[in-house]
């Protein structure tokens, strides 16, 4: 299952706006147009095959403007999707693809399938002497990692120029993942440096969001996070990355 069709994801979606008709195992995510008796309606990453007849009906009692549908790679036919009325479309709200690792393997075996160039910085950044703290956010009794975390991702939305929602709406977020949820932070002489915020459903372990600072980028910090993440996830038993 793709991390937006979780129920989780749906809590989150709901929390800030939307609305939520289930047809099967597929969420189809309403939100109201302001002032005007209209909706957009999307929905990201369903299991094929689509239940056409069903958005259908959905979209007419809800008066959606459009339907925008980001379709599972798999088993998908863009031929059904142009019977039933879709046009591809240049809108996208999620990225175009996904990269899943199968970490079923041995964790030698899946060091050498990284690139030469993600091997190496993994091994230098092994030796900058940096610290990694997993925090699970179901044992956490306020928000202040959570916090932390946000603050390095914002720094990272300053050095790449993208947005991302405000600290509120990350709030929410991190309320309906929090309990299969961590947070895994780099530290450099006892200063966090770069983080990345991991999901875990239950065949799977998610890449949600990353922070970092410029320091961490010149300690790769980064790769080592990524390395450890798959090692958690494969301490946890779980066979996707």
């Amino acid at each position: 299952m793709d991390i937006r069709q979780s129920a989780q994801w749906g809590e989150y979606l709901t929390q800030i706006g939307w609305k939520i008709e289930k047809v099967g195992s597929t969420q189809i995510f309403i939100r109201k147009v302001p002032f005007l008796p209209f909706s957009f309606i999307k929905i990201q990453h369903p299991k094929n095959p689509l239940p056409f007849r069903q958005i259908d009906r959905i979209a007419r009692e809800n008066r959606g403007l459009f339907v925008l549908i980001e379709p599972d790679g798999e088993g998908f036919e863009l031929s059904k999707m142009s019977l039933n009325g879709f046009q591809k479309s240049h809108m996208s709200l999620t990225h175009t693809s996904t990269i899943y690792i199968d970490i079923t393997k041995t964790q030698e075996k899946i060091f050498n399938s990284f690139s030469e160039n993600a091997r190496r910085n993994i091994k230098k950044a092994q030796k900058n002497n940096l610290q990694i703290k997993t925090i699970s956010l179901k044992k956490e009794k306020d928000d202040s990692e959570f916090r932390k975390f946000y603050r390095l991702l914002s720094n990272l939305t300053h050095l790449k120029k993208f947005f991302v929602p405000g600290y509120s709406e990350f709030y929410k977020k991190m309320l309906a993942f929090k309990n299969k949820s961590a947070v895994l932070f780099a530290y450099s002489n006892n200063i966090p440096v770069a983080a990345v915020w991991l999901g875990f459903l239950d065949d799977r372990a998610v890449y949600m969001n990353t922070g970092i600072t410029r320091g961490g980028y010149d300690l790769l910090a980064n790769y080592l996070l990524v390395w450890e993440s798959i090692l958690l996830a494969k301490k946890n038993k779980l066979p996707i990355f």
